[in-house]
């Protein structure tokens, strides 16, 4: 049961406002965006744009001194909040039902899905995750994939763990391409929305058209670095996909134009799109999964069940707090995904979490329209019975409310700017730290 209380009193977020200059630049007339905003990050053309940011090298110098320490890690953050943006765009454009079905797709996205490749970051995503997923399906005992509403949850570490190594790959490759580049350098050129291309026309001074036979000519090597540094499972095969058979196939099927006309893509995309990219997938010889012991195969089976656990505690909330939004707005939505959770352990609080979550508007019993994000802050008091404090409708470009309990414990949920919420409070950002390099499996490794 669903109540909604008056707010007890802490400590509210109360953050500058952080410039919107560092948002993707390039917008796409035909696409429909994501969130409340309409600011879209799906661009029809790219166009070579200096990236608008508020960080300066301290001197016309090209070794890292020009840059502060302070200052990179600013940029860091900014660029990481932009990558998430284009995750949680393109996990709006996926099926929820496949994220129910099977755990091929949340696999994709999460192992192999890296926003670097020779599209759009946010086409670079949907792509790679759909290619990962097809060229290495998971061989699972039959039945073991049926539909779970629990699956709905995607990990709030396994979306932060690849916006890191996304990031650490866009820097290797520019870094590559551009060896004259220091890393603040290569950080600050990123900005062009975190498109390699881009950020190469920029740091050599030509237009994007140059950059494109640049990237095509020198890609192979780039694509490579970036994908061992960002840890992809099988770089040699990425490399290949992503360098000649992903501009082949895009050639072939206007994949790109796809992706522009149908922001919102069905099953029958998926599929489509798992057809005409299987041909890229690698023919190499057949490796024999690990034999793992008894004792192991207990341990990731208790990982799994105490996963699914939190996924349907957190699945309940979202429809919960979705549902007192619907009695309030009158608006009918149903959850796509539940797309980021903090259990706040600031202030002696208990059970009370900060969660992010995606929900179709419904019409004449269909789902219309674009996933909307949430935030809800909400209170479980029982297995039946949870406080909704706060449910309302965000957008990770403009509302850029942050809160330390969330920051502070390494979560990446977005924060409405004008509504109070619990767990926040004025601080700078250097008293958190946004880098983490994932050393210990998360719950993503455990279920695929």
């Amino acid at each position: 049961m669903a109540r909604r209380r008056r707010r007890p009193s802490g400590r509210v977020a109360k953050v500058a406002a952080t410039p919107a200059e560092d948002s993707p630049t390039d917008t796409d007339p035909t696409s429909l965006s994501s969130f409340p905003s309409g600011t879209s990050t799906d661009p029809a053309t790219s166009h070579h744009k200096s990236p608008l940011s508020g960080f300066q090298p301290l001197q016309d110098d090209d070794d890292d001194e020009a840059w502060t320490q302070s200052d990179k890690r600013a940029m860091r953050r900014r660029l990481l909040d932009m990558i998430h943006r284009f995750y949680l765009d393109a996990i709006s454009r996926l099926p929820p039902t496949e994220f129910r079905r099977t755990t091929g797709l949340a696999r994709g996205l999460f192992v192999g899905g890296h926003c670097f490749g020779p599209l759009h970051p946010v086409h670079n995503i949907v792509v790679n995750s759909i290619w990962y997923g097809t060229a290495f399906p998971v061989r699972r005992p039959a039945g073991i994939d049926n539909e779970d509403e629990a699956n709905a949850l995607l990990s709030t570490d396994g979306i932060a763990r690849i916006c890191h190594r996304s990031l650490d790959g866009l820097v290797a490759a520019l870094r590559h391409l551009c060896p004259s580049l220091s890393n603040g350098d290569t950080l600050w050129r990123l900005f062009s929305s975190a498109d390699i291309t881009a950020a190469l026309a920029l740091a050599n001074g030509v237009s994007k058209s140059s950059a494109l036979r640049v990237v095509a000519s020198q890609g192979h090597a780039a694509f490579h670095l970036a994908a061992l540094v960002a840890q992809h499972p099988d770089p040699t095969a990425f490399t290949d996909f992503a360098s000649s058979a992903l501009p082949s196939i895009n050639g072939q099927h206007n994949i790109v134009q796809l992706l522009i006309m149908k922001h919102a893509l069905a099953t029958r995309h998926i599929n489509y799109l798992s057809k005409v990219l299987m041909p890229s997938s690698p023919n190499g010889p057949f490796v024999a999964p690990l034999m793992l012991s008894a004792r192991v195969l207990d341990c990731i089976a208790s990982q799994r069940q105490q996963f699914k656990g939190i996924g349907k505690q957190m699945v309940n909330v979202a429809n919960m707090a979705l549902q007192e939004y619907t009695q309030r707005s009158g608006q009918q939505l149903t959850l796509h995904s539940v797309c980021g959770s903090n259990l706040l352990k600031e202030e002696g609080l208990k059970n009370c979490y900060h969660i992010n979550f995606l929900a179709c508007h419904d019409g004449s019993g269909s789902r219309v329209g674009t996933p909307v994000l949430f935030f809800t802050e909400a209170v479980i008091l029982s297995c039946d019975e949870t406080d909704i404090h706060l449910c309302v409708p965000v957008d990770p470009v403009t509302d850029i409310g942050c809160c330390f309990a969330c920051e502070s414990n390494r979560k990446k949920v977005v924060h409405p700017f004008y509504d109070k919420y619990l767990g926040g409070r004025e601080f700078q950002e250097d008293e958190v730290d946004c880098g983490n390099d994932f050393p210990i499996p998360l719950d993503v490794d455990y279920l695929f």
